[in-house]
């Protein structure tokens, strides 16, 4: 990246940073001390979901406040209420009163993240976009994990809400002291998930159970490992390895979409996270998994999961016309992401309580292997049709979309009727397939055996054109005529 952008944007970088650090130590250290108190696994899932609750408030109401306010003293206002929100639960060990005050760092949390990427997506030129996006995602990465590490010095529950409260307050700085000229009020976002199952249908459910998988391993994996007698340096190490697949398998995911289709990508992701299921359900059945082999099921489902939001985009884009605006749909694939996570920590919960030990990676398997199976029975897109893979994290604000260097403003705005035309024809090219008859013969002759088959008779011998009989007669020896 030029020193020109770096500069202009350290603030919001370093910021967001922040943000995503105290982010990651919340949404893993919950089911932690959730589970130390002796909550119900069930309890713990709808209390976790409380916080995806407050990200959907986020994105239908955020804006509002933003508009009445502006941005720097919004971003400073959601801020406070996160450190009171945060510092509150050291008061009341009430359940239903964290319930309320998870939803509001949700609400608070992606309402300040919404603001930085309005801020990232006004101020980057088209050209500079994917660069700028790919130092977001390298910031997101890096940050999440110091979050999920910090997990690992066993702090008190005291400590947790002071540390991660610490962390998004640091985050306010940055912003309060820029110099850079605020962006427009975002507008409130168009969402419409039926016009991207009818388009997509392989990236609706490719985002909505990417949204079940991902947030479900940041949610409940650590409750599933406590119950195993992890320690909570086990626990960070296991949260660390799926973070370290995850971003070790971006360029080879990306070259892999774009020469195989998204439809052949997303299956061999959802592949090898229900083989990584099946791996680590069987060393449980058999009681000789250790935490290595935990770890190494972790990699393997950061591998397999955490590209699978970005390749539903990559989906949702490729069925769409090169010269459409695709913000539209971005943002429903998002929702369809958060409803997955809202929906992840609730199914966990139930399915936990009723199989603590072997529950979580029996859902996983069914989960991407249902995926999976989903997957084998869409079409591939031909390759002239596809769209550039560019690395999205769906744990990001609805704003991201405009940061997306393949939504380019210049673009038709996004028509149903014309997406739809484009995708049937997408859908009636001529796909060669082995049980296709190649001719009209092919066609008379497996009638006929079909035929025979129901009748119980040998099907009668084929018919022989013409021209192939005379030609057979000219070549029998003629006995009368002299050799």
């Amino acid at each position: 990246m030029s020193a020109a952008i770096s500069n202009r944007f350290y603030s919001l970088f370093a910021s967001v940073f922040f943000l995503f650090a105290g982010f990651g130590l919340f949404l893993n250290s919950a089911g932690v001390k959730l589970a130390e108190m002796g909550v119900d696994n069930i309890v713990i899932g709808a209390l976790n979901a409380a916080f995806f609750a407050g990200a959907s408030l986020s994105a239908v109401a955020g804006h509002r406040i933003v508009s009445g306010v502006g941005h720097i003293r919004s971003f400073s206002v959601f801020g406070a209420v996160f450190a009171m929100a945060s510092l509150t639960h050291l008061m009341t060990e009430n359940l239903t009163a964290w319930g309320v005050l998870r939803m509001v760092l949700g609400f608070c949390y992606f309402s300040m993240l919404m603001i930085a990427e309005s801020w990232f997506a006004e101020q980057s030129a088209q050209e500079k976009r994917a660069r700028v996006l790919a130092v977001y995602n390298l910031v997101y990465y890096f940050a999440f994990t110091l979050g999920i590490l910090l997990l690992g010095f066993n702090l008190s529950s005291d400590n947790v809400f002071v540390l991660g409260t610490l962390l998004v307050m640091t985050a306010m700085l940055p912003v309060s002291l820029t110099k850079m000229k605020a962006p427009q009020v975002p507008s409130r976002q168009k969402i419409n998930v039926p016009r991207v199952l009818a388009i997509a249908p392989l990236a609706f459910v490719t985002a909505f159970l990417a949204g079940v998988l991902v947030n479900g391993l940041f949610t409940m994996a650590s409750v599933f490992l406590l119950l195993q007698a992890f320690t909570l340096q086990q626990i960070s190490a296991f949260l660390t390895s799926a973070m370290v697949g995850g971003f070790v398998v971006q360029l080879p995911l990306a070259r892999l979409s774009d020469k195989f289709g998204r439809r052949n990508a997303i299956l061999c992701c959802s592949v090898l996270a229900c083989a990584a299921a099946l791996s680590g359900l069987a060393a449980m059945a058999m009681h000789v998994a250790t935490p290595m082999l935990h770890n190494a099921v972790a990699f393997m489902f950061g591998c397999g999961l955490f590209g699978l939001y970005a390749l539903s985009i990559a989906r949702a884009n490729d069925r769409l016309p090169n010269n459409m605006n695709t913000v539209e749909v971005s943002r429903s694939l998002l929702f369809c992401y958060g409803l997955g996570s809202l929906t992840a920590p609730l199914l966990l919960g139930v399915v936990m309580d009723y199989a603590p030990h072997l529950g979580f990676y029996a859902l996983y398997a069914v989960t991407a292997g249902g995926l999976a199976a989903f997957a084998w029975k869409q079409n591939v897109v031909p390759e002239e049709e596809r769209s550039v893979f560019v690395n999205v994290s769906g744990n990001t604000g609805v704003m991201a979309a405009d940061l997306d260097p393949r939504n380019n403003e210049e673009d038709d705005d996004f028509d149903e009727v014309v997406a739809q035309a484009h995708v049937d024809n997408l859908d009636n090219v001529d796909m060669p397939s082995e049980n296709e008859p190649d001719n009209e013969a092919d066609v008379v002759e497996t009638e006929a055996v079909a035929q025979a088959e129901e009748s119980g008779q040998p099907p009668a011998a084929p018919p022989i054109e013409s021209a192939g009989l005379e030609a057979l007669e000219a070549d029998k020896p003629n006995p009368q005529k002299p050799l």
